[in-house]
């Protein structure tokens, strides 16, 4: 697979402050590392028609070499499942990233079809360590595991 042209798209719920923070600070730690990423709540930020919004993510998700997915909470977020499922239709791996404690140390308590269409789950118990620099070490790893994995 040729990357060089390709970038990490980034699935994740972006409806709080808090969200939306998380998300770009960890974009731009994986930015930092030499990595482009498509960001969808950037990228579709001036987009108002959600037919528009979807089909942008949609090209983003088409362009992607791999997506990193939050999958925290009870159930992950609903559009980061539909791109899970997406890329994973694509051949397109997808390394999900957990920081919720309420986890099972077998599969991070993750839905049966998203945790077998994870490629790598990035595991960081929040309430041992909620630092978004081990977060980042923690996807920076696996982006990088991935990537030897892709270019062979």
């Amino acid at each position: 697979m040729d990357i060089k042209d390709k970038w990490i798209y980034f699935a994740a719920p972006l409806f709080t402050a808090a969200e939306r923070q998380f998300n770009e600070t960890l974009a731009l730690y994986i930015e930092q590392a030499g990595f482009a990423v498509y960001l969808p709540q950037k990228e579709c930020a001036k987009i108002s028609k959600s037919e528009e919004i979807y089909k942008q993510c949609l090209k983003g998700l088409d362009n992607a070499w791999c997506v990193v997915a939050i999958v925290d909470g009870c159930d992950t977020d609903s559009g980061t499942s539909f791109e899970i499922g997406y890329a994973c239709a694509k051949g397109i791996p997808v390394i999900g990233v957990r920081t919720d404690f309420r986890q099972k140390a077998d599969d991070g308590h993750l839905n049966l079809m998203l945790s077998q269409s994870i490629a790598m789950l990035c595991f960081v118990n929040s309430l041992e360590d909620a630092s978004i620099d081990t977060v980042a070490r923690c996807v920076k790893e696996k982006i990088n595991a991935l990537l030897i994995k892709v270019l062979k």
